[in-house]
């Protein structure tokens, strides 16, 4: 099982005491956030395990399946996240390059996790599109849901790439037809309009279904089209906000959350150093995102129970720095996200651990009522020619 993906003979802490990357610990001095005081708390185990803890009726959990950014590292895929709410109900928010097999090492079958929320279409939150996609037969036997905004133009938009994502699979569909189910070889797009934003209508409800409510609203990132997402359910609520400058706009959305989960980036001269990048460059590609001074800011107009900063290239030498730029405007409960870390909101407290996650998983079964259509189509016209079949080794 898989703690960190270090071992340390020194010290396991910065020099300001966080918990230094992949030593299995999360990085952050409020590990739980007590919402209620005088109340029996539920008490955790210190590491999630994939199906050996059942969540509460009244819990959301968060899971991290990519904490990074588009430089893809092992230990950090792009921007990804699993919301699990204890109705059942299963979202994935935003799905980063490297992000799938952290998903699948949590050992849902995929025929559970059919439920997309894209923010933009940045390839480093949809990057490993394809590989979510690729359920057929062995797990997803029912079309792939993809929530996302309209873009500047048709082709901009979410609708589109899921259209042209489609078509590219097309070869690897028509190969496997035939041999397993392939009812899940197709996705539907549910795109809404982005020019229905105004200072009148900030936010839209995209998704309103057991319980569930899920409002978009647009982001400053880049180009117009980038969204954020609100997700409220029995009490408990959280804002995820894929990448952006800081706005008040944003953290009006957010106001009252109880986990606001927003990008973090580095300074522009230490982004200039490990990327190698120009300074110019660099300031350039900073200003499209949140230091963690400006992340302080945002926290002081949302006020939420915890912030989660992500989206934030992690080394011994990044964690204090982000740290003691937010501590220059904001002193609320804060964490650094590292890939499987697990966030249980509840309603009396928060708590964050990290999880131990099986890196030579199986994918769990279908339930019953998941299963979809096990129907086997023709197989493709595209036939291998006799000429070479007739050279098939078939056996001794």
């Amino acid at each position: 099982m898989i703690e960190g993906y270090r071992c340390i003979s020194g010290p396991d802490t910065t020099s300001d005491g966080y918990p230094l990357p992949l030593t299995g610990k999360p990085l952050t001095k409020h590990n739980v956030v007590v919402k209620k005081e005088g109340v029996e708390l539920k008490q955790y185990p210190e590491r999630f395990f994939p199906k050996k803890e059942d969540l509460g009726a009244d819990e959301i959990r968060l899971t991290c399946i990519g904490s990074g950014n588009p430089i893809v590292r092992r230990a950090q895929a792009a921007t990804g996240w699993l919301c699990e709410l204890g109705n059942g109900d299963k979202f994935i928010f935003d799905v980063g390059g490297g992000t799938v097999q952290n998903l699948w090492s949590l050992e849902y079958s995929p025929a559970e996790l059919d439920k997309l929320f894209l923010t933009h279409l940045h390839l480093d939150h949809v990057g490993d599109y394809h590989v979510l996609f690729d359920g057929m037969g062995w797990a997803r036997n029912a079309p792939l849901q993809v929530w996302g905004p309209s873009g500047y133009t048709k082709e901009m938009g979410t609708a589109y790439f899921c259209e042209l994502m489609d078509k590219a699979a097309l070869w690897h569909i028509e190969s496997k037809r035939g041999l397993v189910p392939s009812s899940g070889a197709v996705s539907v797009a549910h795109e809404f309009d982005v020019s229905q934003f105004s200072p009148e209508n900030p936010r839209l409800l995209v998704y309103d279904e057991n319980g569930v409510k899920i409002y978009a609203f647009p982001v400053i990132h880049c180009i117009y089209g980038s969204v954020g997402y609100r997700v409220e359910w029995n009490g408990l609520s959280f804002t995820f906000h894929g990448d952006g400058s800081p706005s008040t706009f944003e953290a009006e959305q957010a106001k009252g959350v109880d986990v606001f989960m927003h990008e973090g980036f580095l300074d522009a001269e230490t982004f200039h150093q490990k990327a190698k990048l120009p300074l110019q460059n660099a300031q350039l590609v900073v200003g499209e995102h949140t230091t963690g001074d400006k992340f302080g800011m945002l926290m002081n107009i949302v006020q939420p129970k915890l912030g989660v900063a992500y989206h934030y290239f992690l080394d011994d030498d990044t964690i204090d720095p982000f740290y003691e730029l937010y501590h220059q405007t904001c002193d609320l409960p804060l964490v650094l996200t590292q890939d499987l870390m697990v966030i249980n909101i509840t309603p009396d407290q928060i708590v964050t651990r990290q999880a131990w996650t099986n890196p030579l998983h199986w994918p769990s079964p279908a339930p019953p009522d998941k299963r979809g259509d096990m129907t086997l189509a023709t197989r493709s016209e595209a036939a291998i020619p006799k000429w070479i079949k007739d050279t098939l080794i078939t056996g001794p």
